[in-house]
């Protein structure tokens, strides 16, 4: 499959050639949001240049699903991402009687604290969340 890649606030990540990407800034956090054609799935890579804990920061997105979705299931996570120990949680819910998933994950470097999120659908392809992970595990941070 050919890909692009980001590059930019810190970090550089790779994303399928044939999704859309958009970015937003707000102060001191710039959201990076690439997603299927489709949309049916989507992975957002978030920086935060005021460097906040990063529990804090999974535990906050968890809350906002849970307030939509509140009958969630939840299992915390822990992995390491670009040689950093991400917090976070693996998440499935369902929305208009489809199933969806959704990885939570975040790390603090010295110059920044990184929110990994992806979330697709059991609709959107076999290979959806194999191309969600991917672009979350390709995420390395870069000097900018």
């Amino acid at each position: 499959m050919t890909i692009q890649i980001y590059e930019g606030h810190g970090v550089r990540f790779q994303y399928p050639f044939d999704w859309e990407l958009e970015e937003t800034e707000d102060g001191n956090a710039t959201t990076v949001e690439v997603q299927a054609p489709d949309g049916l799935g989507f992975a957002l890579v978030r920086t935060d240049e005021s460097c906040p804990d990063p529990a804090g920061v999974a535990d906050e997105v968890l809350e906002a699903m849970r307030a939509e979705y509140p009958e969630l299931d939840v299992a915390p996570a822990l992995e390491s991402l670009d040689g950093h120990h991400a917090t976070g949680y693996d998440v499935e819910f369902f929305s208009l009687d489809i199933t969806n998933a959704a990885a939570i994950r975040s790390f603090r470097t010295e110059a920044r604290t990184v929110l990994l999120f992806g979330q697709w659908s059991d609709i959107g392809g076999d290979d959806l969340p194999a191309l969600i992970r991917g672009v979350m595990l390709s995420v390395e941070e870069i000097e900018d």
